[in-house]
């Protein structure tokens, strides 16, 4: 079983964020939810396996102290138990990084770290207000002087060594005031300077955008506009997937695998958390607007989700929860299937196949040895290809 806890906290919001979050007053609120998110996890009623991975997600997990963070993953292993060698990730921001973190963070079993970067790009990081007090380059030096501290104790077998070095950067494509190649020009700036990075996500702000509106429908929150110098002074958008592509063979060269779209790792190094989901596997997840599923046999599929709203999260209510039913996963399989490898012939041949036969003649879709693949210049209509062809 998989764990996921979500911190509803960030020093600053992102422009291009419509999740629910605080920030600025953050440390008002901490102690509170805090408490309530302890009292959700030892009231949590299904059945409790062991915990196979935990992920610190959601805005700015890293804002949580020690004391705080601590207090969480005893409460998750006194409830469920924690696998030996679980895989336990946390994500935050360069300005949190630091020899100290570090130390504190592997002593509460943290083993793996998610670095949003985003862009090396000064301008573009203040204009949707991700600066930072701390540079990427400050960041990465401080998980060097790390790492060689570690893997200078003897005691250390040459497995553990090996994966002290579980470290994963973020970047965005299409920012405001950034160039063409300018995301590939920043991975192998780090890359040519830091070997130890293991895992690379690449992600597309148009998917951000999509989730986002989305949330702003389901919520009624009051849409964002995003000034008019974001699309003029940023790739054009023929140029958009052309820098994706650029970063894929880039990796590929630098032995970095792609497992999911916007995911790229060397061998062994692939988010445990997030291949589990993809999978259906198991999850539950906890605090605000959190969202997880269990099964309840072969193909009942229970999902859940805690309201996005505080006053409501306080008062326990769900935004939502229902069975889905055996066709229902078996369409978010097939979706999961085309982002992450491929659809094998005994599951395409239940699809729309005259929709599939025009998708391949019109080389949006490839068949190889009894697969069906998604082309890679095609990604960013995969959502219009899988409607069209379910």
């Amino acid at each position: 079983m998989n764990s996921y806890v979500h911190i509803p906290f960030c020093d600053r919001k992102c422009k291009y964020c419509r999740f629910a979050s605080l920030w600025k007053v953050q440390n008002l609120f901490i102690k509170k939810y805090l408490s309530f998110l302890l009292k959700e996890i030892k009231n949590y009623s299904g059945k409790k396996n062991k915990l196979k991975t935990i992920y610190f997600g959601g805005w700015t997990p890293s804002t949580l102290d020690y004391a705080g963070l601590e207090k969480i993953i005893t409460c998750l292993k006194n409830k469920f138990n924690i696998k030996k060698n679980a895989e336990i990730t946390l994500e935050t921001t360069p300005d949190k990084v630091d020899l100290k973190n570090l130390i504190s963070w592997e002593k509460i079993w943290i083993n793996r770290v998610s670095i949003w970067i985003q862009t090396l790009n000064k301008k573009s990081l203040k204009e949707i207000s991700r600066w930072n007090n701390k540079t990427i380059f400050e960041c990465l030096d401080e998980i060097k002087n790390y790492i060689n501290k570690k893997t200078a104790d003897n005691s250390l077998s040459k497995k553990e060594k090996k994966y002290i070095n579980n470290f994963s950067l973020d970047f965005i494509i299409w920012l405001p005031y950034t160039k063409k190649w300018e995301t590939k020009k920043n991975i192998e700036k780090i890359l040519k300077k830091y070997n130890f990075i293991k895992h690379i996500s690449v992600y597309l702000l148009e998917d951000y955008l999509e989730i986002r509106k989305e949330i702003e429908e389901k919520n009624n929150f009051e849409k964002i506009t995003y000034p008019k110098s974001w699309k003029k002074n940023s790739l054009k958008e023929k140029e958009y997937l052309g820098e994706y592509l650029e970063v894929q063979k880039f990796l590929k060269n630098k032995w970095f695998c792609k497992y999911e779209i916007s995911n790229f790792s060397k061998k062994g190094f692939e988010c445990k958390h997030n291949k589990g989901y993809w999978k259906h596997k198991k999850t539950v997840w906890f605090w605000l607007s959190a969202s997880g599923f269990v099964k309840n046999s072969k193909w009942k599929l229970l999902r859940y989700s805690n309201s996005s709203n505080f006053t409501e999260y306080y008062s326990k209510k769900l935004e939502e929860k229902y069975f889905l039913k055996k066709e229902d996963i078996f369409l978010e399989k097939v979706m999961f299937w085309l982002r992450t490898s491929w659809i094998k012939k005994n599951i395409y041949k239940k699809l729309n196949l005259k929709k599939i036969k025009d998708f391949i003649n019109l080389w949006f879709l490839e068949k190889k040895q009894k697969k069906l693949i998604l082309k890679n210049k095609w990604i960013l209509v995969l959502d219009y290809i899988i409607k069209e062809i379910l």
